[in-house]
């Protein structure tokens, strides 16, 4: 699936503390797996175009920074829709081993986007990205990996003119990054490597 390009990153005037948040766990001995499956997400939020973004971003970074396999993401979606699936809230409705036999993989990445927001008030105008990812060998079921992530920049403004002008770009950039299918680029991208910054390299 192709992202096109977006426009000039949206910068805020002050950065929020974009890090990983929550506990982060490693399974003892962790043997990263052959080749994952980056499963739909779970969407906890009321964006459409997030769950699909955040996956996007996070499989291609697994595979970039951290030299992971993973299974392409269009084969992956045709196999679950052939088991009744497709969205991340039905995947509780399977196993990870029924996964793992279905998809060819030796683990799964179950993702939960939790935030994804525009906050536009003028005097302070937020754009935030909070997701958990918890993965899962196929064979055992046991969990060898779990993390969240955050992303998050904010702009803010003293005078009624200056909120005015800080809202009118906020807004203006968020219309464009939803017409372009590219909504929140640079938070996501923060959050992804905050999420998997301390993951083991892949084989």
């Amino acid at each position: 699936m192709a992202f096109p390009r977006i426009v000039k990153p949206f910068l805020g005037a002050g950065l929020l503390a974009a890090c990983a948040t929550g506990s982060h766990f490693i399974k003892p001995g962790y043997q990263p797996p052959r080749l994952l499956a980056v499963l739909p997400m779970n969407n906890h939020t009321t964006d459409l175009d997030g769950p699909v973004a955040v996956r996007y971003w996070f499989d291609q970074r697994l595979t970039e920074r951290k030299g992971y396999q993973t299974k392409n993401l269009d084969q992956m979606d045709e196999s679950l829709r052939a088991m009744g699936i497709t969205d991340g809230g039905q995947l509780a409705g399977t196993t990870p081993q029924e996964l793992g036999r279905r998809l060819g993989v030796d683990a799964v990445i179950y993702c939960d986007l939790l935030e994804f927001q525009y906050q536009t008030t003028g005097f302070l105008n937020v754009r935030k990205v909070r997701a958990r990812f918890k993965m899962v060998n196929c064979t055992t079921g046991e969990t060898l990996w779990e993390n969240e992530g955050l992303g998050a920049n904010s702009e803010g403004a003293v005078s009624s003119s200056a909120a005015l002008q800080a809202g009118i770009k906020h807004l203006s950039a968020q219309l464009t990054e939803k017409a372009m299918q590219s909504p929140l680029r640079t938070e996501i991208w923060d959050m992804v490597w905050n999420a998997i910054e301390f993951l083991p390299r892949g084989r």
